[in-house]
């Protein structure tokens, strides 16, 4: 019963299936944003050795959290629980090159190398991949889809299903529970998939190619403030659609207008009609960090001795919403 999988799925276990060699090969912390990327968000601290970033714990706002080093959050144990040792070669992969990526950003000759540019569309692509939203999105994609493959199974595919049942067994299984039993056990090896990782794993890998490919020929823009400084959060690449003052967040890349991802507090990178350096103002600044508040699911992360503490608890307070839209800010 292989066929009645989808495409994407026989393309999955074959990978999970390539991989199962390496399946405990894995790295224990997972940064969802890379240490490189909150690296430069860091500054030196009094009284303390290296580079800090100051977290704002969103559950707690309350709290003032002691400056961490880049090293020591942005991560989760785990994350990816197969396999992800070389997972995270890719990553590296992409990771190696960004200190001069960003040194061009700072220098304002990142648009003139198309180098440049790739690695920083690779920095999207990467952070939208490995990231909170796509891992909530995954698991409700594939309670949907299982569903909805068990539904047909006991409806409109009975017959094939049946079929099934009489090749593996040589009975005639007419009942709905002996068919509800088939179907599970037909359905059985994308589970395991799922509960093991494994599909999370190849899904992840395979999305970061698509965006790539998708994102690849983009123009990138970069954006700076004309006031203010930006923070990050801890799912920081994000899908923007504006649809008049009603700006919408984390909808599917096909849907979006633009994705943005922060990558100091002076820098935004964001896809656009054209490449270009633009000044935004107060207000857009605003608007981008909000964002950042309103996709993360626990933190942001701003430079020690930031301003944006108050900020933030004002959003905290009236924009965060479950139904991932907010008006313009003004």
């Amino acid at each position: 019963m292989a066929e009645q999988l989808p495409p994407s799925g026989r393309d999955d276990l074959k990978r999970i299936a390539e991989l199962a060699p390496e399946a405990d090969a894995r790295v224990r912390r997972q940064h969802v944003i890379s240490q490189v990327l909150l690296s430069q968000f860091a500054t030196p601290i009094r009284r303390t050795a290296g580079r800090h970033v100051q977290p704002h714990d969103l559950h707690h706002p309350q709290r003032l959290p002691k400056p961490r080093t880049p090293r020591g959050v942005g991560f989760i144990e785990h994350f990816v629980p197969y396999a992800s040792a070389s997972l995270e070669q890719t990553w590296a992969q992409v990771e190696q090159h960004l200190p001069e990526a960003f040194a061009a950003v700072s220098a304002g000759t990142a648009l003139d190398d198309p180098d440049m540019v790739d690695r920083l569309r690779d920095l999207i692509a990467l952070h939208w991949a490995r990231s909170q939203h796509y891992r909530d999105l995954h698991q409700a994609i594939f309670h949907t889809f299982y569903q909805e493959r068990f539904r047909r199974f006991l409806n409109e595919d009975q017959v094939l299903l049946q079929l099934a049942a009489w090749e593996k067994t040589g009975l005639l299984i007419t009942g709905r529970e002996g068919l509800a039993l088939h179907a599970e056990r037909v359905m059985a090896p994308m589970v395991n998939a799922y509960e093991s990782g494994a599909l999370l794993r190849v899904r992840i890998e395979a999305s970061f190619a698509k965006i790539r490919n998708l994102l690849d020929g983009l123009a990138l823009q970069i954006l700076r403030p004309g006031e203010g400084e930006f923070l990050i959060g801890d799912t920081p690449a994000v899908t923007v659609r504006r649809d008049g003052p009603m700006v919408s967040y984390n909808m599917a890349f096909g849907d979006c207008h633009t994705i943005v991802l922060p990558i100091s507090p002076a820098y935004v990178l964001s896809i656009g009609p054209e490449p270009a350096y633009l000044s935004v103002p107060r207000a857009q600044v605003d608007e981008l960090n909000t964002l950042q508040i309103r996709a993360a699911r626990r933190y942001v992360y701003t430079r020690p001795g930031s301003t944006l503490r108050p900020f933030i608890a004002q959003q905290i307070r009236t924009s965060r919403m479950p139904n991932e839209r907010l008006t313009g800010t003004k």
